[in-house]
């Protein structure tokens, strides 16, 4: 929801909607534009094939609950638990007490990489390795080409059905192109596999992750990707739904705070730039990303960095950060931000930009933010109260959110 200086692209509508169907085909699952970002398929009724066969969804499953790959113990499970998708704060300390030196806690999810739990037990984070690209150094150490993040770990819960087409959009930061690439560098940074996986365990792992009820959070949502009807937010029962309902919306009433929250989480998967956003921002209509400033907030007190940022063409920024998100990600190397980001944008325009999530089930995914720093529903629309909203303005005012506000949308994000 940041009102960008100027636009990401020139390019303002929304790519046509392709079914979100089950296939085997290999590029339906690596998404569906070019190496240039443009789409394609045709227009017209969704054709939709038939599902994978029951034998590679059968191999698919056995991958992703009990394959290590030869490394550290760790299976897609282990972090992407069936409940949720993901591990929650509650689930860390559950599992913690039960066996505190299961696979989960290993490697990544050590405090320095070294030892203690402490970090994932107070914020359900993992450390994650990140390659600097070529237009970014850091101020304080010019010759490092990597630096250490402590992120959550995104829910696999409706993400690889209704985020894998028409242009995918993986991990907070956009760096998969598709579910196979995200299974192999799970594999590899995260699991520390020394078996390599093939192609063929790769595509059932995606197969699998597109097809089984385990990754829906309704049979509405699990319907819509195979083609049927866009699931409809819940009207709500009481007042407080009712009111919390306004403020997703993707249409706005003058005077009213009616939208705000549609603006940048709209669409099938309320994870998408509408056209309100479009206008109020001037974010580019479908793109899944955005900054709320969390980065900037930086609640859990992760350590700074400075990075120094050329455009190659003498535009030199420096951008202080805990986490820079996006701008880590070559445009060129993600569909989604070459589909959205226009050639010539500099590259520290997407700094602190993260993935926007899909608001379907969220009431079962805590802690929130790419961060994990927001341990509740009610710390999430106490940011965008006490922090966006006051920064940028909706509909020409600076706003907040009255108590009764912050209330009705805790009540209505609970519905989702």
């Amino acid at each position: 929801m940041l009102r960008l200086p100027t636009p990401l692209s020139s390019r303002s509508g929304r790519p046509p909607r392709r079914s979100l169907v089950l296939t085997l085909a290999v590029a339906w699952l690596a998404g569906c534009s070019g190496a240039d970002g443009a789409l394609g398929g045709t227009t017209g009724p969704p054709v939709v094939p038939p599902p994978p066969a029951d034998s590679l969804l059968t191999v698919g499953e056995r991958l992703f609950d009990q394959e290590t790959f030869g490394g550290n113990g760790r299976t897609c499970v282990t972090c992407h638990m069936r409940e949720t998708g993901t591990v929650t704060l509650e689930a860390v300390a559950a599992r913690h007490l039960a066996a505190p030196d299961e696979a989960l806690f290993r490697h990544d999810a050590l405090d320095g990489g070294v030892a203690g739990t402490a970090r994932i037990e107070a914020n359900a984070t993992i450390r994650v390795e990140l390659q600097l690209p070529p237009y970014v150094t850091l101020v304080d150490d010019p010759t490092r080409r990597t630096i250490v993040v402590h992120r959550g770990i995104p829910s696999t819960v409706n993400t690889p059905a209704l985020d894998g087409v028409p242009l995918a959009a993986f991990m907070y930061d956009l760096r998969n192109n598709n579910l196979q690439e995200q299974a192999r560098d799970a594999v590899h940074g995260h699991a520390q596999g020394t078996v390599e996986p093939t192609p063929a365990q790769l595509d059932a792992i995606a197969a699998f992750q597109v097809a089984n009820d385990r990754f829906f959070s309704s049979a509405a949502l699990h319907a819509y990707a195979r083609g049927g009807p866009r699931p409809e937010l819940p009207a709500g029962v009481t007042d407080a739904e009712r009111r919390g309902r306004l403020f997703f919306l993707e249409t706005t009433v003058p005077g009213t705070k009616q939208g705000m929250c549609g603006m940048c989480h709209g669409g099938a998967g309320l994870n998408e730039v509408t056209a309100l956003g479009n206008r109020e921002t001037g974010q580019p209509v479908g793109a899944k990303f955005s900054n709320a400033l969390v980065a900037e907030t930086n609640t859990n007190n992760d350590p700074y960095y400075i990075f120094r940022v050329d455009n190659g063409a003498g535009d030199v920024r420096l951008i202080r950060l805990p986490d820079p998100g996006i701008m880590l990600t070559e445009r060129r190397s993600s569909r989604h931000l070459a589909y959205f980001v226009a050639p010539d944008a500099h590259p520290a325009l997407t700094a602190g930009m993260f993935k926007t999530p899909s608001l379907w089930g969220v009431r079962n995914t805590p802690p929130y933010f790419h961060d994990n720093s927001a341990k509740t529903l009610r710390d999430v629309v106490d940011h965008y109260g006490n922090v966006l909203f006051k920064r940028f303005p909706f509909a020409g005012v600076f706003n907040t959110l009255t108590e009764q506000e912050r209330e009705d949308l805790v009540a209505y994000l609970k519905l989702l």
